[in-house]
Order: structure tokens, then C-alpha cells, then sequence
């Protein structure tokens, strides 16, 4: 990785009226300071629910933590709903010793019908 790449990245699409961000790579402080304004723009106009998926996500520290709480709040502010994907094995771990697990929705995969209808829409993009 270079000096000028991020250690983290994300990817939306919206599936009916509910909002998918995957997330990507290290949450630390830096991905905190760097995707917390995109993803609180992307969850001030989306639809009610919002998902993240943080099947991606390689590493997570205090900052990553306080990007997940920062985009609750402002879900829960707008009468929305978050739910998480459950990412590796050891990023559930981090999110139980520090008692968020019970905090969230959690997921361990995207519901069937996003999953369908998010392919129907990818499908869609490709054949214009």
C-alpha cells in the first residue's frame, strides 16, 4: 500500500428504501475523521434503514467504535434503523468486550430480499 492510499474504503447502494454501506479495510481514528461526514451525508438523505456491512472491515479500534456509535445516532435522530452485518470473528469480538454487540441489530448476512434486489440493480447498471 502506498503512502497516499487509505487503509479503509466504502461502498453504497441503496436497495429499496433501505441504504447499504460497506465498509472496508481498517476503522481507526483517521477512517472516524475521513468517512464519518460521507457516511452522515449518505444517512441524512437516505431512506429510513440503513445497513453496514462490516464483513470487510480488517481492524477496529476506538475510533472505528465511535464511527459505529456516530452513525446510530444520527440513524436513530432521523427515526431510522441500523442494523450491522457481522464482519470476521475478531471484529464481533471487539464489539462484545466493549458490550456494543447487544447494542446493535446485528446481521449475519444481508437479508435475502437486498441481496436479490441489490444483484437486479447491479444487473440493471451493467447492461446500460
Amino acid at each position: 500500500m502506498g503512502a497516499d492510499e487509505l487503509a479503509f474504503w466504502l461502498r453504497t447502494r441503496t436497495v429499496g428504501g433501505t441504504t447499504i454501506i460497506e465498509l472496508h479495510g481498517e476503522l481507526d481514528m483517521l477512517a472516524h475523521h475521513e468517512l464519518g461526514p460521507r457516511i452522515h451525508a449518505l444517512v441524512c438523505r437516505a431512506d429510513t434503514d440503513v445497513i453496514l456491512d462490516l464483513r470487510a472491515v480488517t481492524f477496529l479500534d476506538a475510533g472505528g467504535i465511535r464511527l459505529l456509535l456516530a452513525v446510530r445516532e444520527h440513524v436513530t435522530h432521523r427515526g431510522g434503523v441500523l442494523r450491522l452485518i457481522r464482519g470476521t470473528p475478531r471484529i464481533s469480538h471487539i464489539l462484545r468486550i466493549v458490550r456494543l454487540d447487544d447494542t446493535f441489530t446485528v446481521l449475519d448476512t444481508l437479508p435475502r430480499a437486498l441481496a436479490e434486489g441489490a444483484a437486479t440493480d447491479e444487473g440493471r447498471r451493467a447492461s446500460m
